[in-house]
């Protein structure tokens, strides 16, 4: 049962990074190969303002948030946007540089070695079988919340709707009088704070290193293949069975060390089974 407790821990903090990810794929075209270092980068900026700085936790996170939004546009006007005609295979590759740029930057300035925010040691509380802290409780609870306020945005707001016209069609959308490039970049702004709050959720109940975003991008990869590509649903759904099933594995002690190749061992079975995904691609608005 413990193994089960931390993989819907592990589960619901993977879904809110998902289901950014699966937007910004549905509405840029491309996989962004960045997205997890940029995840990675935001816990590294929290952690600048909470140990280096010796500011408030949550003050911190409110500032590497904007930070997070305000790179996510950068990104967007210097890199992706002038090449966004050129095709999602240019863009992939653009990414994949991007992400080099990003992960040895971390290196370069934190170093390899573990990091941990500066919040108080908690002691576990007892709900049932499981055992839990006030902060995995909370992340929980933030993460799910957040989720779903990506899905409300989405299908009662007027951005929400632009996004789901862009996403189909950007040429009738903008036909239609919607403002496609003030779409793009709300697209970048949302989902590059989804990365952000998806680090520091991370970091929060395990260790940050400069792997992190690489590893949670395996899982999150997993996670929309396992899903169905560009449906935000299915992202959540997929992320939940991911985190379960990864943390599970570790009840065989000689799968403990291959958590990844567990999640990706699910996504081909499912890939094998059913290619679109357990509820099919571009869909779960």
């Amino acid at each position: 049962m413990i193994y089960l407790g931390f993989g819907i821990i592990t589960g619901a903090v993977l879904a809110l990074p998902a289901v950014g990810l699966s937007l910004l794929c549905r509405n840029a075209k491309f996989f962004n190969l960045a997205y997890g270092d940029q995840l990675g980068l935001t816990a590294y900026l929290v952690l600048f303002f909470n140990v280096s700085l010796g500011l408030n936790f949550l003050t911190s996170v409110g500032l590497s948030l904007i930070i997070s939004a305000m790179l996510g546009i950068f990104f967007y006007w210097i890199i992706f946007k002038p090449l966004r005609e050129h095709g999602g295979l240019i863009l992939l590759v653009a990414s994949l540089g991007l992400a080099f740029i990003i992960h040895n930057t971390e290196l370069a300035i934190w170093g390899p070695n573990p990091q941990k925010f500066n919040i108080p040691f908690e002691t576990g509380l007892r709900l049932g079988p499981f055992i839990v802290t006030p902060i995995q409780l909370t992340v929980i609870g933030l993460s799910l919340a957040m989720t779903g306020g990506i899905f409300a945005l989405l299908r009662y707001t007027g951005i929400g709707r632009a996004m789901r016209a862009t996403s189909d069609n950007i040429e009738l959308a903008a036909i239609k009088g919607v403002d496609t490039e003030r779409t793009f970049i709300w697209t970048w702004v949302i989902c590059s704070a989804t990365a952000g709050l998806g680090g520091v959720f991370l970091a929060l109940i395990t260790t940050l290193t400069p792997w992190t975003g690489f590893t949670a991008l395996l899982l999150l990869f997993a996670a929309l293949i396992l899903g169905g590509v560009g449906n935000l649903l299915g992202a959540l759904v997929g992320a939940l069975i991911i985190g379960m099933a990864s943390e599970c594995a570790g009840i065989i002690p000689v799968l403990a060390p291959y958590k990844i190749a567990i999640a990706f061992a699910i996504m081909c079975i499912c890939l094998v089974v059913r290619p679109s995904g357990i509820l099919g691609k571009e869909r779960g608005f």
